[in-house]
């Protein structure tokens, strides 16, 4: 193995214990220790066990609690954190926020490690450790795909990235936003044709990227293309978008269930494209639970968390008080209100057994449907059954990022909990990446945006059904939907899924319009500071506009 100059460059930025200077130990170096199949898998499973933990987290919050269908408040001395979270709302965030600083360092980190990763396998001899040039293939543009992934979350993120396509390369500055596009273009191109398909509805996903989630990151990069360098690549998004739906890169359907895409045997969901996979006391995705519900939630779930909950995330409310109507001085947000009464999905959450469930919801009084025990509060509802309701307030008075009570604001389920009778299933659901119905949705807004607004209306009407009792619609989206509706049905088929951030952008609306406890803000926070610790490390780079 070489010196990876880049790999100390990088991560000189990153964690204090982040030292990947070479230090031998014994003769075993990657030449000696790839002699069979299974360590090129070790080696390959390096950049994905990092993107697992990436896709939680504070990439997250960038993306969800910076919008208008998700917040955190201040509630009593908790979640101010020197008022954070209020930024990240206002979009008043600074280059040495640590959530900004953070999703650097992880995009910079997956890239070194899918870098090194590639340097490794490419140097070795697949038919001597009984392996054949087409796996060597298939996992060398695994890896470029990987790469491209995470450049085109640094895109998204921060807008033009330092290139680097070496772990030899020495320091380099930022390329254009237009120069990283084409160079994560280039990636997904190159990797298409030599990764495997999905060949039947039923074959579980394993987190590995195949045809199918190549192809869907290339529409994803054509998507957004407006957004990261100012020209539109809808019609490129639109063929990928038709030739998914049509097998071309593999074989995916609509789950015929709206938790399909998201229970615990999500793997198989036969809408499954890119899972992160998870399963109790292995591979746990299970970052965002002690955010979201409260320290004594488990006696609503009847089930013993492994952890406790800091009862922080929320639903962006809907009202202003007990006694208010639901907002309407702006139109977006209102977040559980966009949720149709008839709506499988807008009932409270409860786990019935067996694997089964309904609702998506912690809302409304706290009691556990089956055991009949509350959940009491311990701060300011000290000893009182909780009652969460739609909106953030403590008195009665102004609601905003400060008047958050325990009681404020509802809890999102959309990984399914267990009880404590099937305590195994805890964290088996899969977190999804990509999944058809984005397919479905990226092709409907092509056409909307070619003025085919029947046809787009008809794509997304195909997906509502589902959440409704004998897949019929009360208030399905009619032809001449706008940019608003647009915006609505996006929100409300991927909420919490760590997008609302760049589907704003790209609709427009994301320095524009104002919601709860945000003001239109200005074109230049569609990206985020490069964070100051970055520019100790590479001396070359230049800051974003605006900061």
């Amino acid at each position: 193995m070489k010196a990876k100059s880049i790999l100390i460059i990088i991560c000189s930025s990153l964690l204090s214990a982040c030292d990947l200077s070479e230090k031998f130990y014994s003769s075993v170096t990657p030449d000696t220790f790839i002699t069979r199949p299974e360590n090129t898998y070790a080696i390959l499973s390096r950049p994905f066990t990092h993107w697992k933990w990436y896709i939680g987290a504070d990439r997250w919050y960038l993306q969800e609690l910076t919008s208008d269908e998700m917040t955190c408040p201040t509630r009593g001395s908790d979640f101010y954190n020197n008022g954070e979270y209020i930024r990240l709302q206002e979009h008043t965030w600074a280059p040495t926020d640590r959530f900004i600083t953070n999703t650097y360092n992880g995009t910079v980190g997956g890239i070194a490690r899918a870098l090194e990763a590639y340097e490794d396998l490419s140097a070795v001899n697949y038919t001597a450790i009984g392996m054949n040039e087409q796996a060597k293939q298939d996992q060398l543009n695994q890896l470029n795909a990987i790469i491209a992934y995470f450049y085109m979350r640094g895109l998204d993120y921060f807008g033009g990235m330092p290139i680097y396509r070496s772990v030899n390369d020495g320091v380099v500055g930022r390329s254009t936003a237009k120069q990283t596009f084409e160079y994560i273009e280039q990636l997904l191109q190159k990797a298409i044709p030599h990764l495997t398909k999905r060949t039947s509805l039923n074959q579980s996903q394993d987190g590995y990227i195949k045809q199918g989630a190549a192809a869907a990151m290339l529409a994803q990069l054509y998507f957004n293309a407006k957004s990261y360098i100012g020209e539109e690549h809808f019609e490129a998004c639109a063929k990928i978008c038709k030739d998914l739906l049509a097998g071309t890169y593999g074989t995916y359907a609509l789950d015929n269930t709206w938790y399909g895409p998201h229970g615990f045997d999500n793997d198989k969901s036969p809408e499954a494209i890119w899972n992160v996979p998870s399963e109790n006391s292995k591979v746990e995705w299970n970052w965002y639970y002690r955010y979201f519900y409260h320290g004594n939630s488990r006696v609503y779930f009847n089930v013993s968390f492994p952890a406790s909950c800091f009862n922080g995330f929320c639903l962006t409310p809907s009202r202003e008080n007990a006694h208010s109507g639901v907002y309407t001085r702006w139109k977006l947000g209102n977040t559980y209100e966009k949720f149709n009464d008839a709506d499988l999905r807008k009932q409270p959450y409860v786990y019935l057994g067996g694997k089964r469930y309904r609702g998506m919801f912690c809302v409304g009084d706290q009691t556990n449907p089956q055991t009949g025990q509350h959940v009491v509060g311990v701060t300011d509802k000290s000893g009182q059954p909780l009652i969460f309701h739609d909106y953030i307030n403590v008195k009665g008075t102004h609601s905003d990022m400060l008047a958050g009570s325990e009681d404020s604001g509802i809890r999102l389920v959309k990984a399914p909990i267990p009880n404590q009778t099937d305590i195994d299933l805890l964290w088996n659901p899969d977190c999804p990446v990509i999944r058809l119905t984005e397919i479905y949705y990226m092709l409907a807004e092509c056409y909307w945006r070619t003025g085919k607004k029947a046809e787009a209306a008809q794509l997304i009407n195909t997906v509502r059904k589902r959440n409704f009792n004998h897949n019929i619609d009360p208030n399905p989206v009619p032809d001449d939907f706008d940019a608003y509706r647009l915006a609505d049905e996006w929100m409300i088929e991927f909420l919490g899924e760590g997008r609302r951030r760049t589907d704003l952008i790209r609709l427009g609306l994301w320095s524009t319009e104002d919601w709860w406890a945000h003001t239109a803000s200005d074109a230049t926070k569609n990206l985020f500071p490069l964070p100051a610790e970055a520019f100790v490390a590479n001396k070359k780079l230049k800051q974003n506009p605006g900061y």
